[in-house]
């Protein structure tokens, strides 16, 4: 191990046991309806205000189960199931998730298999009408008919009758073979539905992006805005966004030049958040040898984004979320590592550029599969999400008082 990875494990020891009770006393572990083999999990706060979670079940038959459940008079309602199937592909980084448009309306998505390959699978998307309680039958936001990859879904509500859906799309590889003027790449692409299984209109944001990178959509007062890990021809795969304006995607912009050289998927996508007029994206990047958590907002201009704020990491691994407390702070959240295990750690920032103190919320496993932890702000407290690694994997919810973070 290189001396400074040695010194920064023994000051994150050091530093978590002095403050451990300080902190995890504060965390409240929050009793969930998934059990035993539960993982894949999202948290959600409706335009309503209302909290939901879900999951995915998988049973030793190999059968999964996509659940979602309302938080209501603090109690976890029955679960509601969405969508089952054993022929899903499920994978610690490619999770589902659940987001709201209109009054009552619900989409959630999952991947389906559509081939022997490995990476052939489909993204599946199910609608409620009824705030939950009841789903549709499934269907997808492509119609290339390629037995290729479609994954990494971002879904926000577009208006009242109205969403927008992105995914990365691995068409290119199969045209590619029949057609020499293909490049075997991954593209960006999206399309917006309204109440039936027909998309309004697909659209092509990106022709050559990053494999396997989340991406993240946010509704702005100007529209739909995009964030995602770029892929360049010399192999600079930094975060980027695109703008709808005027009925179509503009030009794809860097959010910071990083410059992070990589042969090969990081596996690490960006969070982006929008409240009132600003709009916030955080990131993982690499720096030479050291990793970096980053903070950038959107300049007045919304043409660019401000200079990044560093946040107080210590060697992490990544893993992003963000949500926003008010219009001026926000809550980020990540992976650090500690010796052979992680910590989720949280720390405030604002648009300033100040921060408060950095918050560890637990230290769990540093395996791939206890996935990406999911945040948000729901009753003056932060609650995360994450996928409990030990005899039996579980899905684990935690919430920390907001007043806490100061």
């Amino acid at each position: 191990m290189p001396l400074f990875k040695f010194v920064l494990h023994v000051l994150v020891i050091a530093l978590f046991f002095s403050c451990e009770h300080s902190e995890i006393d504060h965390v409240q572990e929050v009793n969930i309806p998934a059990g035993s083999g539960s993982g894949q999990s999202d948290l959600m706060v409706s335009r309503n205000g209302d909290l939901f979670l879900s999951w995915i079940q998988t049973d030793s038959l190999n059968m999964s189960k996509l659940y979602i459940s309302q938080y209501e008079k603090g109690q976890w309602l029955s679960p509601v199931l969405i969508a089952k199937g054993n022929n899903w592909f499920v994978n610690w980084a490619d999770f589902p998730s659940i987001e709201n448009w209109g009054d009552k309306n619900l989409t959630a998505h999952y991947l389906q298999k559509s081939g022997s390959d490995t990476y052939a699978y489909d993204v599946k998307l199910c609608v409620s009408t009824d705030y939950g309680k009841t789903w549709g039958n499934s269907f997808s936001p492509h119609n290339d008919g390629t037995l290729t990859e479609h994954g990494f879904v971002s879904k926000v509500g577009v208006s009242d009758s109205t969403y927008r859906v992105a995914w990365l799309d691995g068409r290119q590889f199969a045209y590619a073979e029949k057609d020499s003027g293909f490049q075997k790449q991954m593209s960006l692409r999206s399309a917006v539905f309204g109440d039936f299984d027909t998309p309004i209109l697909e659209d092509l944001i990106d022709n050559r992006v990053c494999d396997c990178c989340q991406t993240a959509l946010t509704m702005t007062q100007d529209g739909p805005l995009i964030v995602y890990r770029n892929r360049t021809e010399d192999e600079i795969r930094d975060i980027y966004f695109s703008r709808y304006v005027e009925n179509e995607w503009s030009d794809p912009q860097p959010v910071y030049n990083d410059n992070w050289k990589i042969h090969g998927c990081p596996v690490n996508g960006p969070a982006v958040q929008s409240k009132g007029e600003n709009v916030a994206v955080a990131w993982f990047a690499m720096n030479g040898e050291f990793p970096e958590v980053k903070l950038s907002f959107l300049n007045n201009s919304g043409m660019s984004f401000n200079d990044p704020i560093a946040m107080d990491y210590t060697y992490p691994s990544g893993r992003i979320d963000l949500a926003w407390i008010d219009e001026k702070d926000l809550i980020v959240s990540w992976m650090d590592q500690m010796d052979t295990n992680s910590t989720v750690v949280l720390q405030k920032a604002s648009l300033d550029g100040s921060k408060g103190p950095l918050h560890t919320i637990t230290i769990t496993s540093a395996e791939r599969s206890t996935g990406f932890p999911r945040m948000t702000i729901y009753d003056d407290m932060i609650w995360l999400t994450w996928t409990e690694i030990a005899n039996t994997s579980h899905v684990k919810v935690v919430k920390f008082p907001l007043d806490k973070v100061d």
